[in-house]
């Protein structure tokens, strides 16, 4: 009972609360239609249940280096591509990278130890920015796990430019085969990019959302709203949505 009243009390439960109230207060039809929308909506995105099956299409890639996805002996490097950062974080004295983009860099890491192939990183920066992300994810390597990165592509702000300009840098040099790393209902978007400018591409996913054979695993967490969720709902949407744009992209290449 205790994590049903703390689902509901607090947000984004309390906020579900109050437009389920607003519902029965508000006159007109009108009314009453967008809040009973907006409330079947939100509710359904700050679902667990729900995110996870936004998210299961995009995470197709199995994670590397298990009987389904091999490491492959001809990956020439390795590229881990930035997600976000933390700016002036009082106790790094400065900006540093936001929880997906340090998830990234450790998996990117262990696959470095693993295979000894040259590690680059993407990542730009917006212009009242100091440092580009790619950046803050050398400093990183450096000093947290002794990795010193092989090259950085800083000029880029989304995935498309990722690839486009990480292309510029290893194409003249010869490097065709790239182990990208990216959070699993990331890749499909990057993926698809990477290899649109002619690159072969094995998917080196991390921060999986679903797990196997969930469906038989659920439980009433699975039911109850949850911020994190909303989150993830919100990403799932962002990338199903990205998908299509750059398919389009593609076709007006």
């Amino acid at each position: 009972m205790y994590s049903i009243a703390k689902s509901l009390l607090l947000p984004p439960g309390l906020l579900l609360l109050l437009l389920g109230t607003a519902f029965f207060l508000v006159r007109g039809v009108v009314g009453k239609l967008l809040i009973f929308i907006t409330f079947s909506l939100f509710t359904l995105m700050t679902l667990p249940v729900v995110a996870t099956v936004l998210m299961m299409p995009l995470e197709r890639y199995p994670a590397l280096g298990t009987t389904t996805a091999p490491l492959p002996s001809t990956a020439q490097a390795i590229v881990i591509l930035s997600a976000g950062r933390v700016t002036d974080a009082p106790e790094y004295g400065g900006d540093t990278l936001d929880d997906a983009s340090w998830r990234r860099l450790r998996y990117g890491a262990i696959l470095q130890r693993q295979t000894g192939l040259p590690l680059y990183v993407a990542g730009g920066k917006f212009s009242e920015e100091q440092q580009t992300l790619a950046e803050l994810m050398a400093t990183a390597l450096q000093q947290d796990y002794g990795i010193t990165v092989a090259g950085m592509e800083t000029s880029s702000q989304t995935t498309w430019e990722n690839a486009r300009n990480t292309a510029q840098l290893l194409k003249p040099i010869g490097i065709q085969h790239l182990l990208l790393v990216s959070d699993a209902w990331h890749l499909p978007r990057a993926v698809d990019a990477f290899i649109e400018m002619g690159f072969i591409i094995t998917p080196a996913p991390t921060g999986f959302v679903h797990r196997p054979h969930w469906q038989t695993q659920l439980t009433y967490w699975d039911f109850l709203p949850s911020a994190r969720s909303f989150l993830l709902s919100y990403y799932a949407i962002h990338e199903h949505i990205g998908r299509v744009w750059y398919q389009l992209k593609v076709w007006q290449n």
